[in-house]
């Protein structure tokens, strides 16, 4: 249902109004021309049904100062509210600031001696905006609409009823699971609805057995990410289950029997459970919503301009600092996506440093500083910063180490992807805040069958790699006589085992990957005269390999419609025999 929130500001006549509607999806980009008169012109563009919409230009003059504001829709953020403001005796809006549920832009204008207004709505976002302008933007209101929550289908059996808690609430507040040697009984959820708590129903049935329960501290900031279960095909009951919060984790609820199924969207919270149940638990899915950002507050003091990255992206790849004895500006280059976005500088620099960081091998995990210890308690600054690393390395100390207060920015067993701060209008960095993202749960790999002969001895390198990095192939004579394959894992590279005879082949060829890269199949040949694999290709999500070997016609592929190969396993001896692979599911995002 469509929500419309009243124009605020200085009221016009009608014919000066103006509507964008409210039949969007998201709002994408937004552009403001301003200057110290106020704000002069602004547009929006949307996306509507899936395609992008560019909006009208609403206001007329057009110098001065020219922002802008992108919102990745696609990576799930929206825009949450709108902070306005508007002077009497100018009679127009003079600065605004948009937030996301991730980030806040900069304010764009000038907010001194004016009024604030704010345009927002609890569990809502705005998909339109309406207003009045002249000579420039005297007014503006917005167009709301509930935030529609991912529903992830249930995994199991479809024995038993249908059961639906719903998506209505914000968060999990308590599970309670009722166990027996037949697998679990009963399912029973409470949430947090409207602020209050509120009991959910029991799924399934009451009897003998043991009762688990596992309370999530929402008050803390604490909800639930990650289910992990097991369910027994022959008997169609899941047999046990594991929940994981963004802080803590529970005991195995029930036995680790079955086939292992999970259910999690990256960055996001559960806020409710569906399924099938009778006498028994059969199947369980969720409802998830975009989580609250993992964020730690600013340190230092509080006043200035302020600015915020957001905490929308992977990871940092370098950090630049300003300083001298004091810090005088900091900024950083952050992965979206694989792509590098550099965050502009926020005031002119003469001595900036680099930092750079090995990413994707390598995050931020902490931030120590210290600020200036002047005659009046009231006024400080920072005037250090040392960044530390995954890889146990220690930045250059920027700045002077001061006798003032010491503070850490961190958070155990988590990367820091964003920062945010307040710049002084003098030459200083008075504040410095960042946001932090935990290591994901990463899903089981599935194994597919190996393909070629029997010969040789087993080896496996595994499934518990993120991806494949670079493969070396050695060939000898008309046979494959060697594979190694290196390997993401966490922020590591890891370099797998030799597999065959390295010093047989007269030739080692490579095959290299970008970090982001997905290796998606493998075309091999196999030749039962020889008893050993003669050709291999390898194909990725942005290229195709050569041909290593000998031969252009696979006899075998190894490949999974929307998954990734993490792993090879296989058998060798003095050649390549058989070779298998780990898959993960395309969506799973790796933070880490």
């Amino acid at each position: 249902m469509i929500q419309k929130l009243g124009a605020k500001g200085i009221k016009l006549d009608i014919r000066d109004l103006w509507d964008d509607g409210s039949d969007h999806d998201d709002v994408t980009n937004i552009y403001v021309r301003g200057g110290r008169e106020g704000l002069g012109s602004f547009y929006f563009n949307y996306v509507k049904s899936g395609k992008p919409k560019d909006g009208s230009i609403h206001g007329f003059f057009d110098y001065g100062f020219t922002q802008t504001f992108e919102i990745n829709h696609l990576l799930g953020e929206y825009l949450e509210s709108v902070d306005a403001y508007y002077n009497k005796k100018t009679y127009g809006l003079q600065a605004i600031q948009f937030k996301t549920n991730f980030r806040s832009s900069e304010l764009m204008g000038y907010d001194g001696e004016c009024t604030m207004f704010t345009l927002a709505v609890k569990g809502k976002k705005i998909i339109g905006f309406h207003g009045s302008d002249k000579i420039q933007i005297f007014s503006l209101g917005a167009y709301f609409t509930s935030i529609t929550p991912t529903r992830l289908e249930v995994k199991g059996g479809m024995g038993g009823k249908k059961w639906d808690d719903g998506f209505d609430h914000e968060n999990v507040s308590k599970i309670e699971v009722l166990g027996g040697f037949e697998g679990i009984r009963y399912i029973k959820f409470d949430y947090v609805k409207n602020g209050k708590l509120e009991s959910g129903l029991i799924h399934g049935v009451s009897g003998d057995g043991f009762t688990q329960t596992f309370e999530i501290n929402h008050s803390n900031k604490e909800y639930l990410v990650y289910v992990e279960g097991y369910y027994d095909d022959a008997s169609e009951v899941i047999q046990g289950l594991q929940l994981k919060t963004n802080i803590n984790r529970s005991v195995m609820m029930g036995f680790k029997k079955g086939r292992k199924f999970s259910l999690a969207s990256n960055g996001s919270k559960i806020i409710g459970f569906h399924g099938y149940a009778e006498k028994s638990l059969n199947s369980l899915g969720a409802y998830f919503s975009t989580a609250t950002p993992n964020k730690l507050e600013c340190q230092g003091r509080l006043s200035g301009l302020p600015w915020d990255d957001g905490c929308n992206y992977d990871g940092v790849r370098k950090v630049y600092v300003d300083s001298d004895d004091d810090i005088y500006t900091v900024r950083f280059e952050y992965d979206n996506g694989g792509k590098a976005e550099k965050t502009p500088y926020r005031r002119d620099v003469k001595n900036e440093l680099e930092f750079v960081l090995d990413y994707p091998n390598e995050f931020i995990t902490s931030v120590e500083g210290t600020l200036a210890d002047p005659k009046s308690a009231d006024i400080t600054w920072i005037s250090s910063l040392t960044f530390k690393t995954s890889k146990g390395r220690t930045s250059p100390t920027f700045g002077s180490v001061s006798t003032g207060r010491k503070f850490v920015l961190g958070k155990t067993g988590s990367a820091l992807v964003g920062f945010h701060g307040y710049n002084g209008t003098g030459n200083t960095l008075n504040a410095l805040g960042a946001y932090y993202r935990p290591f994901p749960p990463t899903p089981d790999a599935e194994k597919l069958k190996a393909q070629g002969g029997d010969g040789g001895a087993s080896w496996d390198d595994g499934g518990t790699f993120n991806s494949v990095r670079k493969i070396y192939i050695g060939l000898s004579e008309n046979v494959v006589g060697f594979v190694k394959f290196m390997y993401y894992k966490s922020a590591r590279v890891v370099i797998g085992d030799d597999h065959g005879n390295k010093t047989l082949p007269s030739e080692v060829q490579e095959f290299v990957l970008e970090p982001f890269e997905k290796l998606t199949s493998v075309e091999g040949t196999y030749d039962d005269k020889i008893g050993g694999i003669t050709m291999l290709r390898f194909k990725t999500d942005k290229q195709d390999s050569p041909y290593f070997g000998f031969g252009r016609t696979p006899s075998f592929v190894l490949h999974k419609n929307n998954h990734q190969i993490v792993g090879f396993h296989g058998k060798s001896s003095n050649m390549l025999h058989q070779l298998g692979v780990h898959v993960l599911p395309n969506g799973f995002k790796f933070v880490f």
